[in-house]
């Protein structure tokens, strides 16, 4: 958020909007390289007795990723030579792009991490990353560009991979060797046929959470409009941390074959919950001082997204763990379905609501396709905890 601050600053409107642009289309093509196998390879490695087994799925699952954010990083280049929201950005977004490589190998290491229920370790490099990039913003903080963003981005990911992967040789005593075992494509074929229902729907997920908005918005609103509903959306997805690292450090637990998984969901559902009631208020009435701290008074927009979106945050709290819950059940498929009603939601109300409505009516969008999500996962858990 410090970052955000000087970033909003020092770029402007329009070019924070073309940095929003940028970003958003990044966690896309990242989601399509991981393509479910972080979530669903932390499952298969859970549910394995034997450490020789969890090596075997743990290298397969390296291969599988590399591979797809080749497909990602390819697919990457095309969009950004044929999409005319690029023109004059072209180079900053191939920058960007390319940490999609970084990104992808820091996933393995979380994916050995999370299984080892040790995250402890996945969160020093979770802020070892953007605390990098805050201090080389703050001592250059006089050449700050687009494109100088992206650079130093690429290089404090570079960097926190290298820290990480030597935490994971010296620490926990990984020996790279014993993982670097040939591909398997019998057992990527059997990966694979469990990640892509994941995989879709993290995909279609993105896409709907933020990749489609920033796109329409600056097709039929302008990219001042991007960067005012990207700072807001900021501070909302920054505002959903604490419960995805509360879910992701569960999920090994709610995958494991033993263990009183219904007395701990729902003692989890309360503290999700209280946690997110609590929170609403709180950030409702500071929203106008947050974002004059960190934008100043050409954001003022950026508040009333801001609040909009606090209803998108109640949803999408408890979310998180009913939809984690489903994965640790086997409902990749089930996740899938819903994820398309979602999306089906989302473009056609923000087709509805942007032209008319502007960023306001993409907030309210955001908001109902939560609802609609997290009121189907309910349901579909519900369904499957009475069977």
């Amino acid at each position: 958020m410090v970052t955000t601050g000087i970033l909003t600053r020092k770029l402007g409107v329009s070019a924070y909007g073309s940095f929003t642009l940028i970003t958003a289309t990044f966690v896309l093509l990242d989601s399509l390289g991981d393509f479910g196998t972080r979530i669903i390879g932390v499952k298969q490695i859970a549910e394995k007795d034997k450490e020789e087994e969890k090596r075997r799925i743990f290298a397969q699952i390296g291969w599988l990723r590399l591979g797809m954010t080749g497909v990602a990083f390819l697919i990457g280049l095309a969009l950004f030579s044929w999409w005319p929201g690029f023109e004059g950005i072209k180079t900053e977004a191939t920058i960007a792009l390319l940490m999609i490589w970084l990104t992808s190998l820091t996933g393995n290491l979380g994916i050995f991490w999370q299984s080892k229920e040790r995250m402890e370790y996945r969160v020093i490099i979770d802020i070892l990353f953007p605390l990098l990039f805050l201090i080389s913003l703050w001592w250059w903080k006089d050449t700050v560009t687009l494109r100088w963003v992206f650079w130093v981005y690429l290089g404090a990911r570079t960097v926190s991979f290298l820290v990480g992967l030597w935490m994971l040789t010296n620490n926990l005593k990984f020996k790279i060797k014993d993982w670097l075992i040939k591909i398997d494509f019998k057992i990527i074929k059997k990966i694979f046929s469990e990640t892509w229902p994941m995989g879709l729907y993290l995909l279609i997920f993105a896409s709907y959470d933020r990749a489609i908005d920033s796109m329409m918005i600056e097709r039929w609103v302008g990219i001042k409009e991007v960067a005012w509903y990207g700072l807001g959306y900021k501070i909302y997805s920054n505002l959903l941390q604490p419960v995805y690292f509360f879910v992701t450090s569960l999920f090994p637990l709610l995958s494991a074959k033993n263990g009183q998984k219904r007395k701990l969901f729902l003692g989890s559902l309360w503290l999700v919950t209280a946690g997110v009631l609590i929170l609403i208020p709180i950030v409702y009435f500071l929203a106008p001082l947050m974002v004059r701290i960190l934008a100043g008074n050409d954001f003022g927009m950026s508040v009333v997204v801001l609040r909009i979106l606090l209803v998108a945050m109640a949803f999408s709290y408890v979310e998180h763990l009913v939809g984690f819950t489903l994965i640790a059940k086997g409902g990749q498929k089930i996740m899938l379905k819903l994820g398309l009603v979602a999306l089906v939601v989302n473009i056609v109300g923000n087709v509805m609501a942007i032209p008319r409505y502007g960023i306001v009516g993409a907030a309210v969008v955001t908001g109902l396709t939560e609802a609609v999500a997290c009121s189907l996962m309910g349901w579909r858990l519900w369904k499957m905890s009475r069977a």
